[in-house]
Formats: structure tokens, C-alpha cells, sequence
């Protein structure tokens, strides 16, 4: 089964939320769950995912999220994007200090531009998981 755009939607909004995604490639079912590498997570509820994908591995497409440097790289996509050259500066000016994806956060949750930034955000995320495929 082919991925339709309501399977990348749906695997790039999981993404958006830190999850690493798979797809089952036979049903067009979609697993996912949290990154063992994040300090919090916690294997236990997931064992029985975990064993459904290893003893079925061949036919999965593992999707991975962003990392940091790629999504620091959106930050700064939606930045130049901006046609408001005042809010832009800010947002550049957020992304050079210490904390960059906090402070860009703050400044995008203060501001107009909050649902212009979901939408620039999951237009970049549905291009990632394309890419993905490729």
C-alpha cells in the first residue's frame, strides 16, 4: 500500500509531537511511539509495539523526526518568510541568543503570526517526511 496524503499528514503531525513513526507497508497502518532517546522515556508500555515491529521488520518505513539543527533551519525558513521586515528582524534576532527555540517560541506564542507559524511548520514537516520516501 502506497502512503496517501492523509498517511503523511498524520505521520508528520506524530513527528511534530517527537514521535518516531512507522508504516506498515501491507495494511497502510500507522505505529509510533516516543524516542528511546529521550532522558524521559519510559520503554515499558511500549514492549509490545516494540515486539510487533522487530517480528515484523521487512515491512515497515521508519520516519524519523527533525533534529535540532533541522528544525532550527524551519525557525529561520519561516523568519525570512516573513514580509513584516520588524517581526522578521525579531524573530532572526530570538534565533541569535542563547536559547533560540525558546525564544522563538515566546515570540511566535506573542504574536500574530502564531497560526501563519503552525501552518509554515506543518507544510515543512509534510516535506520531510516526503523526502523521507525519496
Amino acid at each position: 500500500m502506497m502512503l496517501t496524503e492523509h498517511h503523511i499528514e498524520e505521520i508528520a503531525e506524530l513527528l511534530d509531537c517527537g514521535m518516531l513513526c512507522f508504516f506498515h507497508t501491507p495494511t497502510g497502518t500507522i505505529e509510533y511511539h516516543p524516542d528511546p532517546e529521550n532522558p524521559y522515556f519510559e520503554p515499558e508500555p511500549w514492549e509490545d509495539l516494540f515486539e510487533k515491529l522487530e517480528s515484523d521488520w521487512g515491512n515497515y518505513v521508519r520516519f524519523e523526526k527533525m533534529d535540532s539543527r533541522e528544525g532550527f533551519q524551519v525557525m529561520e525558513d519561516f523568519a525570512y518568510s516573513m514580509t513584516d521586515t520588524n517581526f522578521r528582524e525579531k524573530l532572526l534576532d530570538q534565533l541569535s541568543k542563547r536559547k533560540p527555540f525558546q525564544n522563538f517560541k515566546y515570540t511566535i506564542d506573542t504574536s500574530k503570526y502564531r497560526q501563519d507559524w503552525f501552518d509554515f511548520k506543518k507544510k515543512a514537516y509534510i516535506d520531510f517526511v516526503k523526502q523521507q520516501l525519496r
